[in-house]
């Protein structure tokens, strides 16, 4: 398998930005497994980078996960020692060190530092506008819960709203160079192995390319204990707090019914209150 495929465009993006005189201001967000890691991994291999990674702990710990990221980084001791009540102080470092050469800060994950504290996208904002934006940093900010990224950054009502230079929402791969992960496969194996993964990068990982498309599929989704038997819940988990309805309109659709009319008469409700779910799972790439 290649390394890396395809992301043509989202390169030239991330490169443009990069290329900006002074600050910018990059949001990249989709679906999980969609690879968006990977693509920010891959731009920043021959740049003087800081990758952090939020996690769901509370916001005191993420800080202080930060903190010892940054002072190793630059070999702060001062930064290292420091007691912070704040984030500014990092940020500050970062930009100090960003006068002599452009520094990319990536942030992943970042809903989780909104979910930790509901105030941290006012608190992002005010960092940006007094610190960042006069620097020479390329900041990236990376999330894989859509509705979370989209309130917390995306929405007119967000404090970060306008804020963005850039913005990614990354898809699956597309079909026309799916071969590049595997030269010796036909053209109906292809379309098969697509068929089934979506192109989503981490389930192509894991099909077998020697076995057929059916042994893949039993022993990657129909086995209890693999990866993708239980992938669906987890990820609408993850979105949205009706997960229920959301199963029952995945199944209705795979059972035949593609038509609004057919779908709302196979569940029993009516189509208006079907419009909302199915804009989700459209946004989600759900489908």
């Amino acid at each position: 398998m290649s390394a890396f495929i395809d992301r043509i465009d989202e390169m030239a993006t991330l490169e443009n930005e990069y290329a900006r005189d002074g600050a910018s201001f990059v949001v990249i967000y989709g679906r999980r497994r969609v690879g968006k890691t990977t693509l920010i991994n891959h731009f920043c291999e021959s740049k003087d980078s800081i990758y952090f990674l939020a996690t769901e702990e509370n916001e005191y710990q993420n800080r202080n996960a930060f903190k010892q990221l940054v002072s190793e980084k630059f070999d702060n001791e001062l930064l290292a020692s420091a007691s912070l009540t704040s984030w500014d102080p990092i940020f500050k470092v970062i930009t100090e060190e960003a006068k002599n050469k452009k520094i990319v800060l990536v942030i992943d994950e970042f809903q989780y530092l909104g979910k930790a504290n509901k105030a941290f996208p006012s608190i992002m904002q005010k960092i940006w506008d007094e610190i960042l934006l006069k620097s020479n940093v390329m900041l990236i900010i990376c999330g894989s819960l859509i509705n979370m990224m989209t309130s917390q950054v995306l929405n007119y009502d967000s404090p970060l709203y306008g804020r963005r230079t850039a913005q990614i929402k990354l898809k699956q791969i597309d079909f026309s160079f799916y071969h590049e992960f595997d030269e010796s496969l036909s053209f109906d194996e292809l379309l098969e192995q697509y068929a089934v993964t979506g192109g989503v990068p981490k389930y192509i990982e894991l099909f077998d390319k020697k076995k057929s498309i059916y042994a893949s599929i039993k022993d990657n989704i129909l086995s209890t204990g693999s990866f993708l038997y239980a992938e669906p819940e987890f990820l609408l988990q993850k979105e949205v707090s009706e997960v229920g309805s959301y199963f029952s309109i995945l199944k209705t659709i795979a059972a035949g019914n593609h038509k609004l009319s057919k779908i709302a008469t196979a569940l029993g409700v009516s189509q208006s209150n079907l419009t909302n779910y199915l804009k989700n799972l459209i946004d989600f790439r759900y489908y």
